[in-house]
This record gives C-alpha cells, sequence and structure tokens, in this order.
C-alpha cells in the first residue's frame, strides 16, 4: 500500500483512502464517483469498493475503541465541530490522509463507525 495525503483544505479523505486501497488516483476516483468533494461511508466509499470487487462490512455503535477496530478498515471519526474524518486502518497503524502515519490518536477523537474491505479474488 502506498500512501496517499488529501490536497490542503480539501475534503477529499474519503477519495484518499479509496486510492490507498485501490491505488487509483484521486483524480480517477473522482471522475468514477462523479463527486470531487465529501464522501460517506456507506452511499460512496461501500459503493466505490464493492463496485471494485472488494467486499465489505459496514460496523456502527457507541463508544467505540480505536483497539477494536479491525486492520483494513476504512475508520469515521467525529469530531467536536461536527465534521467527519475517514482514516485508514492497516497493519496495526492508522493512516490519515491530512497528516500522514498516526502512532496514537488523541481521546477527543471518537468513531462513529467503519467500513471493513477485503479483495474476493477472482
Amino acid at each position: 500500500m502506498n500512501y496517499v495525503g488529501q490536497s490542503f483544505h480539501s475534503m477529499q479523505c474519503g477519495h484518499a483512502c479509496i486510492s490507498m486501497i485501490t491505488g487509483e488516483s484521486i483524480q480517477e476516483i473522482c471522475k468514477n464517483l462523479q463527486n470531487n468533494w465529501s464522501l460517506s461511508l456507506r452511499g460512496d466509499i461501500m459503493f466505490y469498493l464493492n463496485s471494485k470487487g472488494y467486499k465489505t462490512r459496514l460496523v456502527q455503535g457507541v463508544d467505540i475503541t480505536l483497539d477494536e477496530i479491525p486492520n483494513d478498515s476504512v475508520v469515521r471519526f467525529q469530531y467536536p465541530n461536527e465534521i467527519g474524518h475517514f482514516v485508514l486502518k492497516r497493519n496495526n497503524k492508522f493512516y490519515d490522509p491530512n497528516i500522514g502515519e498516526v502512532l496514537k490518536y488523541k481521546d477527543d477523537h471518537v468513531v462513529t463507525h467503519w467500513l471493513q474491505y477485503q479483495i474476493i479474488e477472482k
């Protein structure tokens, strides 16, 4: 997997997570989704990965800890200002399109849900 960052002040964290998973460019993903701004986990990211041959599982909950999130997951954070943000968990590390590889997040990072993905071998 290659790390992909989002442009400064963009809302393309979801696009960047898809790019890290599929290897496609953010521009290609924007074109395919006909959306170059903000994505939803269920309506856009899950749909896109399923259309590319991935098996996905969406998990929602309350009081989700970062430790319980499995590898190969797109994680949605809800910040105190009500803005959401997507990061990728892989190999027990978090890859944040806004800042890079993250060793530990502060406690104010609230997880609302995550999308686990797996490539289906043909």
